[in-house]
């Protein structure tokens, strides 16, 4: 029997279908849907909720068990959930999640403007679905997130520019981090997109929180969101100006692979061990200047890449700009944990796509090896490969924070993928548009 293109979407749906299951059943163990165990970030979202229809967030963000870390208007948005039972709300936010995945994986094709293979589709969800995995198991709000975020660049080939922004804010209000979608859109200067955003800012963070709160409960849960999120960030704070061997900095992303690298700081976390990688013992300040100079440098040279490929104005987001976002929105966001790195999905699909359609046989052999570099980073180190004790060791260096790299190279080296898109200057009366050529 020949083995046909049928054949391989066949497999990866049901390959696709079997690991969503798996997803299913780790949230609804892990929110405590079925059994008991140790509380989550759901959690978190539940007492959150619950605080938003009784007008007080306060004692979410001073909760004992598991304090929120999301800014207030997040709790208004989910607030609907407080009126469940805690096991039905969990049940709702898994089986939600879930669907967030199918829509994902079947609307990657949209958000990209291309037509993407199953093989590439299905490659790219494998990827991504040790941290797809973290998301479900800590009941968070990554896939959600991307959601958002992949539906305001969508929502832009529709035409409507401002209400893409609009979408947009409403991820950013539950996880900030989309704050750094907001430079993609200022180098192509879409205007109404950023006046979107900064509208639904204004409506969601700033008006929601009041009329639901009043103006003193938005100040004081405000307050409160900055007291237990931002504080250990903030060089104005005590928790920041302590000495630099003390603390252990979470994540995956820059930030924390730097502050790992210079300072003498506990590397691991949940193994009782003090455990540096250090190569130098500078004052927490100055690292925190050279990730930010770092970050800005990468954040420079992906636009420069993506603006190198197409400049000018475009219709629509071009799908390397859409995956290159993505990846640089997680690895340079100062707080990115493994759950967050869901947002690479759509760079480990287009990813896989560059490497087969490079211009000679010498980058396809150099774009596959960039690809499975990444797919041993995220998935190779995880303790069901690589072992516990081995498993934390390795996240000390921040794998997932390289793979977020490679992937970034993949998507912004012009010659991994052909260049195509549609200008101004094709609909503009200048002919008929020319197709993107591959």
């Amino acid at each position: 029997m020949r083995w046909t293109r049928q054949h391989t979407a066949a497999v990866g749906a049901l390959l696709f279908a079997g690991l969503l299951a798996s997803l299913v059943v780790r949230g609804f163990w892990k929110c405590r849907v079925v059994g008991e165990g140790r509380p989550n970030d759901f959690h978190a979202y539940y007492t959150a909720a619950r605080g938003a229809l009784e007008g007080d967030l306060r004692p979410s963000y001073r909760d004992p068990v598991r304090p929120n870390l999301y800014p207030p208007p997040f709790a208004i948005l989910v607030a609907p959930l407080g009126l469940l039972p805690y096991r039905g709300a969990a049940a709702l936010w898994v089986l939600l999640n879930a669907g967030l995945v199918v829509w994902i994986f079947r609307s990657l094709d949209r958000v990209l403007g291309l037509t993407l293979p199953a093989l590439g589709k299905t490659a790219g969800f494998l990827l991504a679905y040790r941290c797809l995995d973290s998301d479900f198991g800590n009941g968070n709000a990554n896939t959600l997130v991307l959601a958002l975020v992949l539906s305001a660049f969508a929502w832009t080939r529709r035409r409507g520019e401002g209400i893409a922004g609009a979408i947009l804010s409403l991820a950013i209000v539950a996880k900030v981090t989309p704050v750094l979608i907001l430079p993609w859109a200022l180098y192509r200067r879409r205007w109404r997109f950023l006046a979107g955003a900064l509208a639904g800012l204004l409506l969601i963070a700033g008006l929601l929180p009041v009329l639901v709160l009043g103006p003193r409960g938005a100040g004081d849960a405000w307050r409160a969101w900055h007291d237990v999120t931002l504080r250990h960030i903030d060089p104005r704070s005590e928790s920041y100006a302590a000495r630099s061997g003390e603390g252990y900095e979470p994540g995956q992303s820059l930030r924390v692979l730097l502050h790992r690298l210079l300072r003498a700081s506990d590397a691991t976390a949940r193994d009782g061990r003090y455990i540096t990688i250090h190569l130098a013992d500078l004052p927490k300040g100055a690292a925190d200047g050279i990730y930010l100079g770092a970050a800005a440098a990468v954040l420079a040279a992906a636009l420069a890449a993506a603006w190198r490929r197409a400049p000018g104005a475009r219709l629509g987001w071009r799908a390397e700009e859409v995956a290159a976002a993505c990846a640089a929105m997680v690895l340079l966001a100062p707080l990115s944990r493994k759950a967050h790195f869901v947002a690479l999905w759509p760079a480990a699909v287009l990813g896989f796509e560059a490497w087969r359609q490079a211009e000679s046989p010498r980058l396809r052999k150099v774009g596959s090896g960039l690809w499975a570099l990444a797919l041993v980073l995220v998935a190779g180190t995880s303790p069901g490969f690589a072992g516990r004790e081995t498993a934390t060791l390795l996240l000390a260096y921040c794998p997932i924070g390289w793979a977020a790299a490679a992937l970034l190279v993949l998507v912004s080296y012009s010659r991994f993928y052909p260049a195509g898109g549609l200008t101004a200057a094709d609909l503009g009366g200048r002919g008929p548009p020319r197709p993107a050529p591959g």
